[in-house]
């Protein structure tokens, strides 16, 4: 995966496709039921009228049932990224070689009227451990490209027709300020000069950068993400093990030299873990840094940040200042 300031429009499109579906979310047994009135998810341009049971969740952009451990997860990108994924919708094979990345297995897909107008929904399966999950996911285009997903297990009671009816009544309004896309996170971070928020992604992540740039297509700028992983859970002598392994697979620190590891105050917890090093960019040589931290849930926040050497050493004190800002939201 390759930090969206350092791509064209396309490339961040990707990129951010890439991350959000790997936090696809692991939902538990779902409960059919007659709708509910339309309800906004905070932070995203989507209203619906959910199957009854489904509130607004406090870990992710989207509903959940309590009890019953449904989802249904809104992604939103940039309305430039509607062209590069709606190719991706449209041509079923093509959307089976992508998903299948993902260990999702597409079925079929086919247009629906919504009250946003047409959508594409792709419905398929997601093999997680011993479980089999059903996904009904729609892309649909407003002030935002909008990636909605339903899931539930195999062998639950959740009827398609049913998700297929609920996801019809979407409607997208206006795009949310960025302080109701921040309050609407997961967790609670606060930028540090020269750093500053350029926006937030799919209501799990952050994006901030130092410089004039928003989008940085050469990677001149420093690049600052803090997300959150919603797909299964970490224990917390795993931590470790998981940042490197998360690291090699990051698109830019595949080949990454680690040269410190270190157990980290971080996220509320005293047990964070942090890496540090050098990786290269073309020709540029950069540093980095990356904390985990985990939530009392077992899942857990994560914060990359990566500039050139020479500039890496001044960012240091707004660095630490961003990562001791960084909480679960309650």
């Amino acid at each position: 995966m390759r930090p969206p300031t350092r791509q064209t429009g396309h490339g961040a499109a990707r990129f951010l496709f890439r991350l959000l579906l790997g936090s696809l979310l692991a939902a538990g047994l779902a409960v059919p039921g007659q709708a509910q009135e339309r309800k906004a998810i905070p932070g995203t341009t989507v209203t619906l009228a959910p199957v009854a049971g489904f509130e607004p969740s406090s870990k992710f952009a989207g509903l959940e049932h309590a009890q019953a451990k449904a989802s249904l997860l809104v992604v939103e990108l940039p309305a430039e990224a509607h062209q590069q994924l709606s190719a991706l919708f449209t041509n079923l094979e093509t959307a089976k070689t992508n998903f299948a990345k993902q260990n999702i297995t597409i079925d079929d897909a086919e247009d629906i009227e919504t009250a946003a107008g047409k959508g594409r929904i792709l419905t398929g399966q997601q093999a997680l451990g011993a479980a089999t999950f059903d996904k009904w996911i729609v892309l649909l285009k407003g002030a935002k490209t909008v990636m909605i997903t339903v899931q539930a297990p195999d062998d639950s009671d959740l009827d398609g027709d049913d998700v297929v009816a609920m996801l019809k009544t979407v409607s997208l309004g206006a795009e949310p300020t960025l302080d109701q896309k921040l309050a609407a996170l997961p967790f609670r971070v606060r930028a540090t000069e020269p750093f500053r928020v350029v926006d937030t992604f799919g209501g799990l992540g952050v994006l901030m950068t130092s410089g004039p740039l928003n989008v940085d297509p050469k990677g001149s700028q420093p690049m600052l993400i803090v997300s959150y992983q919603t797909g299964g859970q970490v224990a917390a002598g795993q931590l470790a093990a998981v940042g490197e392994k998360l690291l090699s697979t990051t698109r830019g620190f595949e080949k990454a030299e680690i040269t410190k590891r270190d157990t980290v105050a971080f996220a509320g917890s005293d047990s964070g873990a942090m890496l540090s090093g050098k990786t290269t960019e073309g020709a540029v040589a950069k540093r980095f840094v990356q904390y985990i931290g985990l939530g009392a849930d077992g899942r857990f926040v994560r914060m990359i940040v990566s500039a050139d050497e020479a500039t890496f050493p001044t960012l240091e004190p707004a660095i630490k200042a961003i990562a001791d800002s960084i909480a679960f939201a309650k």
